[in-house]
C-alpha cells in the first residue's frame, strides 16, 4: 500500500508518467479503505489467530481479504497526454481490467448506474464485494474485481484486487454482522477461477498460472488503452 501511495506522488511530479504493476501477498491480509473505521465490527481475535495481517489503504472504498488473487496498480499523472479526467482515468483503468478479463475467458465489463447490494448493520463499514458501485467490474452478474481510487491535483491512482478463488469470501467469518454479509457476499462476488469453473479442485499451479496470466493480460490492456508501451523498470529508477 505504501509503495502504490509511492506511486502515486511519482506521477503526480512529471507531465506524462504512467506506471502500472502486479503484485502478490506473503500471507493472507485484510486491507481497510481509507476512511473505514476499525476495529469496530471486526474479530481481530479471529484475525491474529489466523494469521490475517491488517493495513489502511491510501484509496477509498470497504475491506477486502487478500489471498489467492491478483493485485494491480496503475497510476498516471492527470491529465497528462491522454487528457483524462480523475473520473475518466479510472474509468480507463476498469476499462483494461474487463478487456484483460476477456482475453482471459470471462465476459468483464465496467459497472454503471447505481451502486447494487446494501450496507449492513454491525459497524466497520461494508465489505467490498458485498456490493458493486460506479466504476468497479463485473462478469456473468458478478462482481469480479474490487477497484479503489486516490485522485490528487496532478496525478491519480487506481487499484484492485481480482480474486482467482473463493478465499477472499472468507473475509465473513470475521465480521461480527453475523450471516447477512456472507448472504451477501455469495449473492454478488465470484472469482475468476469460478467462472471459468477451476475452483473448488484447481491445484496451487493452476492458480499459479492463471494469476501469471491475468497479469500479462492486463499489462496489455493497460498498454492498449491508455497508448503506452510499457518498459520494465525498478523502484529504485524512479528515485523510490
Amino acid at each position: 500500500m505504501a509503495a502504490d501511495l509511492a506511486l502515486l506522488e511519482w506521477v503526480s511530479r512529471g507531465k506524462d508518467r504512467l506506471v502500472f504493476r502486479t503484485y502478490a501477498w506473503d500471507r493472507p491480509t485484510l486491507s481497510l479503505g481509507r476512511s473505514e473505521p476499525y476495529p469496530d465490527g471486526w474479530d481481530e481475535r479471529g484475525l491474529a489467530r489466523e494469521g490475517i495481517a491488517v493495513v489502511r489503504r491510501p484509496t477509498g472504498g470497504n475491506a477486502v481479504l487478500h489471498d489467492e488473487e491478483v493485485t494491480f496498480a496503475v497510476a498516471a499523472t492527470i491529465p497528462g497526454p491522454w487528457t483524462l479526467s480523475p473520473r475518466g482515468f479510472a474509468n480507463l483503468v476498469a476499462e483494461a481490467l474487463s478487456d484483460a478479463l476477456r482475453s482471459c475467458g470471462v465476459a468483464g465489463s465496467r459497472v454503471q448506474g447505481n451502486a447494487s447490494g446494501p450496507a449492513l448493520p454491525g459497524g466497520g463499514g461494508a465489505l467490498c464485494f458485498a456490493r458493486s458501485a460506479p466504476g468497479e467490474v463485473q462478469a456473468d452478474g458478478y462482481k469480479v474485481a474490487g477497484l479503489a481510487s486516490r485522485f490528487g491535483r496532478t496525478g491519480a491512482l487506481c487499484h484492485a484486487s481480482v480474486p482467482l478463488t473463493a478465499r477472499s469470501r472468507g473475509i465473513a467469518a470475521f465480521r461480527s454482522a453475523g450471516d447477512g454479509e456472507r448472504t451477501e457476499l455469495e449473492r454478488h462476488a465470484r472469482s475468476l477461477g469460478e467462472l471459468l469453473r477451476l475452483d473448488g479442485g484447481e491445484a496451487p499451479a493452476d492458480t499459479a498460472r492463471l494469476a501469471a496470466e491475468v497479469a500479462d493480460r492486463l499489462s496489455e490492456a493497460v498498454s492498449a488503452r491508455f497508448g503506452v508501451p510499457l518498459l520494465d523498470a525498478t523502484f529504485a529508477r524512479l528515485g523510490i
